[in-house]
């Protein structure tokens, strides 16, 4: 059903030129889904497509950047990467001796890091140390298998694409495999969720700190700055793709502390797409993870704990770069639920469309002031206060103070926007969340994510339905009610 929608839309954007018709809508189709709750709070969530000839698996961790602890800024990227490096059974060559290899090198690296925080470290000390370190690395490594030791097995039984994302509200860890072996791909989630060993921790740490350097360069970025201004000491407000200095001094004692802390059966929520049997699947769940009982009251991630209060006005900041001024627009959301979300989506769509955004023609076509504008109408989490954030990118040259008074200008003639570009908006967002509906491991991902997040799978389509019957009049609505009382004011203005 959602493959008919997909095609409707695409056949509407071609003639988005032309006064545009509201397209016949395809009922969405939720039957095939199922959902499950072991005993221990572990989450099965099921999607039958008989027709596919590999499952999309997905297993979704409540846990993101923005759950990061203070001081280790960086975490959940960390667990990542290290968590998919076998298990105190898999990978190993000889269990007892690499515990004893691995605590050596977690002590060769205290020592070390020790040294290195000196105000005035010993150079003599250090290369001590580092020797004792490279050695207990190679020690530690004789004492495992080479390559890939989860990667490896599944593609033996006819997976590929493993791979995994940390995002800011969750991680996730996901491949496609055979249905008949699914069995093989639980045994493994279970083996390396249950009995970790972060094997190969400081090298991949390495690895996280060169991509983090590739992300942000080690600056602050821009939106952190921003979301610094609005949100000082809130979860939201740290750097969330991490700190280098913070990686760098985290050990493998504290990300296995971390890890015990927050990889938990109730914080897990596993997503299955494929021709498989919704009943043999959560018997098999049941097999590998009922047995899990993590010792320790459960605790919810920090992003949970600790609310930013929400905005009360719009807020502004003027960015100088390099290339032009950057504008950053933060407004409070317009409410809660799926309708509102649906709103904002379609708000949001109308701005970004490079086709027939009003917002863009204006500011790059009729006023030159701007390269491009970008509209994200959740940011930056979903699990905190998230505002509706504008984004306007000046041309080099433009003074911030013109950019601003063109983008509020801009931004205030959506509420008169006309309904063939309104309307274009809306089909827009609806195309994408059809799309991503449609593509098979972005269902897993969005199934896992909302029941883990939102303990609800069926919130994408949910928003896709309120997509559906939305009206030209209802984004004017929202755009009149969210930047109507909008004026050009002092905002703060800052170097790179």
């Amino acid at each position: 059903m959602i493959g008919a929608i997909v095609r409707i839309l695409a056949a509407a954007c071609f003639v988005l030129s032309c006064p545009i018709a509201h397209p016949a809508r395809a009922e969405i189709d939720m039957s095939g889904v199922h959902h499950f709750r072991l005993a221990n709070g572990l989450q099965l969530v099921v999607a039958v497509r008989p027709d596919l000839k590999l499952a999309a698996v997905n297993t979704t961790v409540d846990l993101g950047a923005i759950d990061d602890p203070p001081g280790q800024w960086g975490m959940a990227h960390l667990l990542e990467h290290v968590t998919l490096q076998g298990s105190v059974a898999i990978g190993t060559l000889n269990p007892k001796a690499e515990a004893v290899a691995l605590d050596e090198l977690d002590r060769a690296f205290a020592a070390l890091d020790r040294e290195r925080r000196k105000t005035t470290p010993d150079p003599v000390v250090l290369t001590g140390l580092e020797r004792w370190f490279d050695e207990a690395q190679e020690a530690a490594s004789r004492l495992a298998e080479s390559g890939e030791m989860i990667g490896a097995r599944l593609e033996e039984r006819g997976a590929v694409g493993l791979n995994a994302a940390t995002t800011t509200d969750s991680t996730h860890f996901f491949t496609w495999i055979p249905p008949d072996q699914v069995i093989i791909w639980l045994a493994l989630e279970a083996n390396r969720l249950r009995y970790p060993v972060l094997r190969r921790f400081y090298g991949e740490r390495s690895i996280v700190l060169r991509e983090v350097t590739a992300m942000t360069g080690g600056r602050t970025t821009l939106a952190e700055r921003f979301l610094q201004d609005l949100f000082a000491g809130a979860a939201m407000a740290h750097p969330l793709a991490g700190d280098l200095a913070q990686i760098s001094a985290i050990d493998r004692p504290a990300a296995m502390d971390y890890f015990h802390r927050f990889y938990r059966p109730e914080n897990i929520t596993i997503a299955i797409v494929g021709n498989v049997d919704p009943a043999t699947v959560f018997e098999l769940t049941e097999q590998y993870f009922a047995g899990w009982q993590p010792q320790g009251a459960h605790e919810m991630p920090r992003a949970r704990l600790f609310q930013a209060p929400p905005l009360s006005d719009a807020r502004s900041r003027i960015f100088a770069t390099s290339q032009g001024p950057a504008l950053y627009f933060a407004f409070p959301r317009l409410g809660d639920g799926a309708r509102a979300q649906a709103v904002l989506e379609a708000l949001a769509a109308t701005i970004n469309n490079p086709d027939t955004s009003p917002v863009l023609r204006r500011l790059a076509g009729e006023q030159g002031v701007a390269t491009g504008v970008r509209a994200v109408p959740g940011y930056p989490s979903q699990k905190q206060t998230a505002i509706f954030l504008v984004q306007t990118f000046g041309r080099s040259g433009i003074a911030g103070s013109a950019l601003e008074r063109e983008t509020v200008a801009a931004l205030r003639s959506l509420a008169d926007a006309s309904d063939e570009d309104l309307r274009a908006g809306i089909l827009s967002a609806e195309l994408h969340a059809a799309t991503q509906l449609e593509d098979v491991p972005t269902l897993a991902s969005l199934l896992a994510f909302h029941q883990a997040v939102h303990q609800d799978w069926r919130v994408p389509f949910v928003q896709l339905d309120w997509l559906q019957h939305l009206s030209a009049d209802d984004v004017r609505q929202a755009a009149r009610q969210m930047f109507g009382g909008l004026t050009p004011g002092p905002a703060a203005t800052a170097g790179r």
